[in-house]
């Protein structure tokens, strides 16, 4: 009877088998790490209190193998994870978070011993914590912190045998200029800033074979491959208040180019052939707008720096000389074009005046490349193959035009 009573409760503490079937299956367990250094702790006189200590129930305390879990905010942050003793590195190991970390029992540690964990993860900022060993909590939380930068625009323009990079930051940046040693290029680096770019960055142009961003950590990295290795780079930093964004521009250019004197840049928009038509020229402008939207043909017509921003300019200073120095917007605002401050007003609001699109348009053509010409005057955010049909649109809607 005793044997069937013991069967009797054994039957109802167990749970049914089909119960323990249909559990939900658990997440999958942390990765396990040893950071156990190879050698113990030298013997000190400390030893001797803690072989006294066992016979009051202290052996569990000092003679236990150890066990605490990392885990990291965002989850799966890279870990370094080192044991130190006296400041020397006794052990290293790489990990994953979440993982749970072995380390000596007690006894075999000093009181100079010390437990160093440090946590990265691309797109925020490296965080180190470090405990005494005797002292690790059994679960360590580590919270990273965004990055205080954002690299929310990069952008490839090819305009007048130049090819020029932007990149937009929300912050001032700091930028780092690497030669590569492996192709012809460099690499801009820009320390502890996120890539916050939507899309995938693609690109090439006169002197640009291909180009590309990652993020390496805390750093945004922007690869740049050229057609020859002599490329010279030159680069300038201002800021765009509508934005509230840093503009960084890097011109890619032939050792000895020097920049386009004014006059150069007057005589050049001279030889463009055109002359305005208002029917036309509000086609060709309604086109582009129904393809890109007001706003990004406006942030594109926005001073960066580049050498685009001169012929920009000159072309405004143009469209005036054909109405004795004035231009109109479509608000029927006019501006002077010889007034520092109405021709400001002017570029600022050139979206909207009256013929300055198909200006800029019959400027594109007169490139050898007028696909990539125009989207580099009004959309450089774009590639090239998406604004093929952004271009060839405007051109069906220009049919029979001056030009």
């Amino acid at each position: 009877m005793r044997t069937a009573g013991i069967f009797l409760v054994s039957f109802f503490l167990c749970p049914p088998f089909a119960a323990v079937s249909a559990a939900p299956a658990e997440e999958a367990a942390p990765e396990v790490v040893d950071l156990i250094p190879a050698e113990p702790a030298a013997w000190s006189p400390k030893n001797v209190f803690v072989g006294l200590s066992v016979f009051f129930g202290g052996w569990n305390y000092w003679y236990a193998v150890r066990e605490f879990e990392v885990e990291t905010v965002p989850p799966e942050a890279d870990l370094g994870l080192y044991y130190l003793r006296q400041n020397f590195q006794k052990r290293f190991v790489r990990a994953h978070a979440p993982s749970r970390v072995k380390i000596p029992p007690r006894a075999d540690t000093t009181p100079k011993d010390a437990v160093r964990i440090h946590a990265t993860a691309n797109g925020y900022l490296a965080k180190d914590v470090s405990f005494e060993a005797r002292d690790v909590p059994e679960r360590v939380t580590i919270t990273l912190s965004a990055l205080p930068n954002g690299l929310v625009f990069l952008g490839q323009t090819s305009f007048a045998g130049r090819t020029t990079i932007t990149l937009r930051t929300t912050e001032q940046p700091e930028v780092r200029l690497t030669k590569s040693s492996r192709t012809n290029g460099f690499s801009i680096a820009l320390t502890k800033t996120a890539l916050k770019l939507e899309g995938k960055v693609s690109g090439s142009g006169a002197r640009l074979k291909s180009l590309d961003a990652t993020q390496v950590g805390e750093d945004a990295v922007v690869r740049v491959e050229t057609d020859a290795p002599d490329v010279e780079v030159r680069s300038k930093q201002s800021f765009d208040p509508v934005s509230s964004q840093y503009v960084s521009v890097f011109d890619l250019v032939r050792p000895g180019t020097t920049a386009p004197t004014d006059a150069e840049i007057r005589a050049r928009l001279d030889s463009v052939p055109f002359t305005p038509n208002a029917a036309c020229d509000a086609r060709y402008a309604a086109a582009l707008r129904a393809s890109l939207g007001e706003a990004v043909i406006a942030d594109a017509l926005r001073p960066s720096g580049g050498i685009a921003d001169l012929y920009r300019r000159e072309a405004m200073l143009r469209l005036g000389r054909f109405r004795e120095g004035t231009v109109r917007t479509e608000a029927g605002e006019t501006l002077h074009t010889g007034s520092s401050l109405e021709l400001a007003l002017a570029l600022q609001s050139a979206a909207t005046v009256e013929g300055y699109l198909a200006l800029l348009g019959a400027l594109a053509r007169s490139e050898p490349e007028p696909v990539d010409a125009l989207r580099s005057l009004i959309a450089p955010q774009l590639t090239a193959a998406q604004f093929v049909p952004v271009y060839e649109a405007a051109e069906a809607a220009r049919a029979g035009c001056h030009g």
